[in-house]
């Protein structure tokens, strides 16, 4: 009877380590997908901060989808890749020397939050507003969701258009009071 239990609980040993071994490896497996998703998320993230810096709509162009949706501080303003490429150029035709710098980008499932400084000096005409020559900072946050072949399909920015104005030498103007 002793040599049965022993070949029976040998038996159940190698089943045990078997699937615990097998539930290890799903377990690396997992996680190894999920660190990839990560960095290929983060790698596009910074993709399209140096494409905004660089004024480069191919990349842009590769790493965006086609109906590209662009809100910014709370307006859609962008529903295409055109449309998002109008934007990059209305800002370099304001700043020529606009540089974006991505200082936290943190991933949570599909989606990066980035929070991002900007800089550049005002040559360009800012809608009706002329030029003033002066260096300004832009402090914002981006939220960047992707789908699954880690394009950026959404992004929602904010930032303080006023602090901006303030660099350049505006002002804001109390309302006239009657």
């Amino acid at each position: 009877m002793k040599p049965l239990s022993i070949t029976l609980f040998a038996i159940v040993l190698v089943v045990l380590i078997a699937c615990r071994n097998k539930e290890t490896t799903k377990n690396k497996n997992t996680s190894t997908t999920i660190n990839n998703v990560n960095n290929a998320l983060k790698k596009n993230t910074k993709y399209h901060m140096n494409a905004w810096s660089e004024y480069d709509t191919l990349l842009l162009e590769s790493i965006t989808i086609q109906k590209f949706v662009r809100n910014l501080n709370g307006d859609n303003i962008s529903f295409s890749q055109h449309q998002l490429f109008n934007s990059m150029h209305f800002w370099h035709r304001v700043m020529p020397d606009l540089k974006i710098v991505d200082k936290e980008i943190i991933v949570v499932e599909n989606r990066t939050y980035v929070n991002w400084v900007g800089t550049g000096t005002n040559t360009g005409m800012f809608g009706d507003i002329p030029p003033t020559g002066k260096v300004g900072q832009i402090h914002g946050f981006s939220i960047l969701t992707f789908n699954d072949d880690n394009k950026i399909v959404h992004e929602i920015a904010f930032f303080d258009k006023l602090n901006l104005m303030e660099a350049w030498g505006y002002s804001l103007a109390p309302p006239v009071m009657n």
